[in-house]
This record gives structure tokens, sequence and C-alpha cells, in this order.
């Protein structure tokens, strides 16, 4: 860990945090982090392998970085890629904010006062201060030729707001951080993940320990000739299209799959749950080159999951079953989708279960004989621990009893864990659950036992915290971890500073984007962080509002007892059932994958079926899948491990080429005052 690695990494750990909110809404560049493989560090790492290294080795080869410098400064800039997007506070200020806003435009949210079902100070608006920081927040303070200060921030009636939901977020992700500390030796070490992400970097830096990794320190897989024939073809075709997204007269080469006037040929099909994604689809180079260096299984799962949901979808329909689809309540999809998330956290539990245990007794004080986990595992358990118990005493600050706060706590973990454990074992860096707490404990406990104010707050801390989770801390923490490992770096000590940097970001990402939204204005040009978030967590209590107003069972439930709550626990039969088949899908496919060899189909199928992620990257994970089948049918394995530096450079050149355009977007900003056009490798 030396010097400048630890102060290049925590400078583009604070350009992350503190200027994403401006590059993905004022300058409407590609999203700064995204997804789980955030071109404004990986593509970084790119640029100081292939240009900055070369560089400085020439004038001395031992300034050029090191592995290891090139493993922590990646680890500290994931540390914060949760936190200016979807992760956190692309949603954040503009639900507390904007709810007010909408309230006044939507009558049935007036009709049933769904504002006034939230504790006090969890919003930061009042009647008292609207046109302050509501109205200031719509319309901004600031003009081009003089900004406001940093005081011209209403810090008065948020930091009442911030006391409550900053605590929990950091606290929340602190023992997250823990937590990935447990899981990795047993991934790693005990069940053989593969972690893609981490294996191309270090691949990349000089790392990496898989077949693809160089030979020696000395010699880089950028030396290989296979590298630039995959590097250079991507690297040129994305800067024609970049150069078409910029200047429309320019040519274009399409990378798309069209074939939408087949769904004249299968119209029932055509109608089915995520069908469009059969008919058109986007190849995107870096997940086509990505399903190369995975089992067959695996990218077979992934590429056929929009068929595989069509066909189950369309057979529901037959049935006369509808499948809706609604992340803030408890729907037959969500159930689905959770039914499968607590399937596979039950796997995890299983599969580590003697080495979790040891950890725990360790944890706890007990010494063991044969020495017992690593350390860093053990405080890792105990982080885990103190954050979780952290969060929930927020919670509970904030207005829910301790019983609903640990079960939210428990369903955002168990989300994370196996987001952290997808991403780790087949490398899919853009993926989202596409179920809520909020909904979960709807379907479980019925929403009449839950009353309005808790169904309220449940709704917000869903929305704010996991409402689109595309950047995920655990993820994030579980392949810096990875990469650590493969450098040599200690990876307790960089936990540490990653739950530094971390707050350091957290604290700069937000200030920075009060001080944008209060001096410029809210920008309406993200509609979805603008138009939907703020409404999603009140359009679901508006919902329970009137379905228990319809049963007449709403003046009860506003003024339940504990005990009473308790005996007015209803499932929802519906949901409950779809639960259980999703648990019972992914259980049985994972138990046929472990008893029999040849079972082609891996449990991953049904966490990203029904998901629009899933059903964007379908058809490039079936052209991986299908490329590498006939490079190892004809070619065999030799010829397999040949063409890795090819995959190595496809992924190179294309976030080359997107990280180039950010940087020449954010020059054009610059100088023009003016957003350019936008032009993104992966999917908004």
């Amino acid at each position: 860990m030396t010097l400048r690695a630890l102060i290049i990494g925590l400078l583009l750990a604070l350009l992350i945090a503190a200027g994403g909110h401006f590059n993905d809404v004022y300058m409407q560049q590609t999203f700064i982090v995204g997804n789980l493989f955030p071109i404004s560090v990986i593509g970084f790492l790119v640029l100081l392998v292939l240009v900055v290294n070369p560089v400085v080795r020439r004038a001395r080869a031992r300034w050029a970085f090191r592995p290891a410098e090139l493993a922590v400064i990646v680890g500290l800039a994931f540390a914060v890629c949760v936190v200016p997007g979807s992760g956190f506070l692309r949603p954040f200020s503009t639900t507390l904010v904007l709810s007010s806003h909408y309230e006044k435009m939507l009558p049935s949210w007036q009709k049933n006062r769904v504002l006034s079902y939230v504790p006090e100070r969890v919003l930061p608006v009042t009647p008292e201060n609207t046109e302050e920081v509501l109205g200031a927040f719509l319309k901004g303070k600031g003009r081009h030729d003089a900004h406001i200060g940093l005081g011209g921030v209403p810090w008065r009636a948020w930091l009442p707001t911030l006391a409550r939901w900053i605590p929990l977020f950091f606290f929340l992700m602190a023992g997250l951080i823990g937590l990935s500390l447990v899981f990795h030796r047993q991934w790693t070490t005990h069940e053989h993940l593969i972690y893609p992400i981490a294996e191309f970097a270090g691949t990349l830096s000089g790392s990496g320990t898989g077949p693809d990794a160089p030979a020696s320190r000395g010699t880089s897989v950028i030396a290989q000739r296979l590298f630039w024939y995959g590097f250079v073809p991507i690297f040129l075709m994305q800067g024609v299209n970049g150069l078409h997204a910029w200047f429309p007269t320019w040519l274009e080469i399409p990378h798309h799959i069209d074939i939408t006037p087949l769904r004249v040929l299968c119209p029932n099909l055509a109608s089915a749950p995520r069908a469009w994604s059969l008919f058109y689809a986007t190849i995107y180079p870096t997940v086509v080159a990505f399903a190369f260096f995975l089992p067959g299984d695996i990218t077979l799962s992934l590429g056929l999951s929009a068929l595989v949901t069509a066909l189950f979808g369309l057979g529901a329909m037959t049935l006369g079953v509808p499948l809706v689809h609604d992340r803030m309540n408890p729907t037959e999809v969500q159930g689905l989708l959770f039914g499968a998330y607590f399937g596979t956290g039950l796997f995890i539990l299983y599969t580590g279960r003697a080495y979790y245990w040891r950890v725990l007794l360790a944890a706890l004080g007990r010494r063991s004989q044969d020495g017992g986990p690593e350390p860093s595992a053990v405080w890792g358990l105990r982080t885990f621990a103190l954050g979780s118990l952290a969060a929930c005493a927020v919670m509970v600050w904030m207005g829910l009893p301790w019983v609903v706060a640990a079960a939210t706590v428990f369903l955002l973990v168990l989300m994370y864990s196996v987001m952290s454990r997808v991403c780790a074992e087949t490398g899919l860096f853009f993926m989202a659950p596409e179920w809520l707490p909020v909904a979960v404990l709807a379907g479980f406990l019925g929403a009449p036992a839950l009353g309005p104010r808790l169904i309220a707050l449940l709704a917000l801390i869903s929305c704010i915290i996991a409402v689109d989770p595309r950047e995920a801390m655990m993820p994030f923490m579980a392949n810096a971890l990875r990469i650590a490992e493969n450098a040599r770096v200690a990876r307790g000590r960089l936990a540490m500073l990653m739950g530094g940097t971390l707050g350091v970001g957290l604290i700069a990402g937000l200030v920075v984007m009060l001080w944008l939204q209060y001096d410029r204005g809210v920008g309406w040009t993200d509609p979805w962080a603008t138009q939907w978030a703020p409404r999603y967590a009140f359009n679901c209590l508006d919902g329970h509002i009137q379905r228990m107003k319809a049963d007449g069972v709403f003046e009860a439930a506003e003024n339940m007892t504990a005990m009473q709550r308790v005996q007015a626990i209803r499932p929802n039969t519906r949901f409950v059932g779809f639960f259980l088949t999703g648990l019972a899908l992914l259980l049985g496919c994972a138990f046929l994958r472990l008893r029999f060899s040849a079972w082609p189909v891996h449990p991953v199928l049904f966490l990203v079926w029904f998901t629009w992620n899933g059903s964007v990257f379908a058809w490039s994970f079936l052209i991986g899948w299908a490329v590498k089948a006939l490079v190892v049918r004809f070619g065999g394995g030799r010829l397999f491990h040949r063409l890795k530096p090819l995959m190595v450079g496809v992924i190179a050149g294309d976030l080359a080429c997107g990280i180039l355009f950010m940087i020449a977007g954010a020059v054009y900003y610059a100088f023009t005052g003016r957003p350019p056009e936008r032009f993104g490798i992966f999917p908004y």
C-alpha cells in the first residue's frame, strides 16, 4: 500500500462520489457507475495499464504501477461506487422532497393523506419550510453567472432528516463490508468461485491467478498479439458509433438483433412477459467476452432466461393465472423472485455451514486448536453484527418496531448477499432483484397487520436503500477482496480503508448533490429519479389504504396494539404460493446440478428471469455461449486458452472507448456549458 496508490485511489473515489451526480444528471453522460462493472473504475484501470504504465516505464521502470498498487486504487474506488447512483443518492433527495410536490398534484394522495403517516423528521419538508426546501429545490436559487455557496442549502431543515438516513445507510454498508470478509475465504478457497470481474482486472494488471494470467511478473497480457486483435476492432466499432451519436450524419456500425417482423408468426408468445427481448436486442461485446470465460451451464441459463420467462408467462396466461409485476407490492412475479433469492440464501449457508460455524465461534471468543479462521473473517463477522444492530437501532429511532426493523435488515442483507454470490460466480454485473422488503413483509403479514404508518416507513426505506440496487456494496466488496488477494494485498487492512473511504465519499457526494440541486434546481433530465422514484413509496401506501378501506379494515389497522397486529396477520396466499414455487424451482435445480454432472441448467436462471436486466443481456450471453461451445468443439482446450487474451482485449477495447467519450464529453461541457450527446457502452 504505497502512498501514491492511496492518494490516487482516494482522489478517484472522491471524483466518483462527488462528481457522479453532476456527470449523470447535468452533463447527461454515461452513468459514472451504473452497474457492478463501473466504467469509471475499470475503464480508469485500462487507461493506467495501456497508456500510463508504458509511458512511465519508458522514463523509469520502477515508477510503473505494480499490481498491488492497482488493486488498492480499484478497491478504494469500488468503496464509493454505491454512493452517487441508484445505490443511494440518485433516489435519495428526490424521493424525500418531491413527494410533497406530487401530493399537490395527485388527488388520491390528498384524499388518503399519505404523507401524514410518515414519522416526523423523516422527510425534510414541513408546512413551515415548504418554500425554502421544496420551492428552491424545484427552481434552484443560483444563476449561470452567480452560483450559491454551500450556505445556500437549507441545512437546518435537512439536518434532522440526514441524521436518520445517513447513519442508517452507513451502518448497513459497514455491516455488508464485514460480511464480505466472512464469505471471502469460503467462496474463493473452498468453493473456487470464478470472480470474472476480479479475474479480468487481475489479468489486465498482471496479478491474475487463472490460466489467463501472465506467465511472469514481467509479462503482461497487453504484450500478446491476440489482445490487440480483440482490442482494436471493438475500440474502432464503438468509436464510430460514438461519433454517430454526436454527429448523426456519421456512419454507424449496428450491433443489434432486430427480428420484430417475426412477432406476427407467434403473436401469443410475443404478448408474454419480457417477450420483447426475444425479438429485439443490443449485443454488448463485454458481455459476450465475459461469457467466454464462464462455464457453459451458466451462460446457457443466462442466455435462455428471456425465452424461459416468455414460455412460463405464456403458460400462466393460458391457465388464466396473471403474472403481475410490481416491485413495491406482493405480486406473483415478486413472489417467484423472492423465493429464488431465499433459496439461494439457504444454499449459501448450507454449503459453507462448517466454515461459518467456526467463524462464529471465533467471533464469540472461542479459540480453536487448529488456529481457526483468518482474523479478517472473525472481525468481519463482528463488524457485520455491530453494523446490523446499529442499522436496526436507527430504524427503531425512525419509528419501526424492533421485530420489523430486524426483518427489514435481514431482507436487505439477503438481497445483497445473493447479488454478491451471483456476481462472484457468474460475472453478471447488471442485475436487480425486483423485490423489496416492503413487498415481502406485506405479502407474509398482510397490510392490515402492518398498518399505514409502518407501510409508509417501510416503503421509504425500501425505495431509498434498495429500489434499484444496480450498484450494490457487497458485490463491489467481494471483487475488491479477490483482486487484493490476487495481488497479495492485506484484505483486512484494505477493508478498513474502504470503510473510511465510503464515509468520506458519502459526505462529499451528499454535500455536492444538495448544493447542485439547490443551485441549479433538481435535474429533470433524469425522469426515473424525479418522476418515478418519488412516487413509488406513496403509490404503494395509497394502494394499500384503498384496499384496506374497501375491505373495511382501515380504521382498525390505524390504531392496533402490538398484540392485535400479531392476531391480524393474514398472509397473501397468492404471493406465498408463488414464493414457494420460486423456492422449489431454485432448490430443485440446485439439487439436480449437484446430483447430475450433465445437468444443463444453472440455478441463476431463476434469479434473473422476469427481470429487465436479465432480458437485456440474454442474447449477448447466448452468443458468448455459442462462441465458446464452437471453440471447444473444434479447437479443444488448447485453442480455448489461447483465445483468452483476445476476449480480454474485447473487454478492454469496449471500456477504453467508453471512458474516452466520457472524458471528451466533460471537456465539451467545460468549454460550451451544454451537455454532449449521450453515448454509452452499457444499458442505462
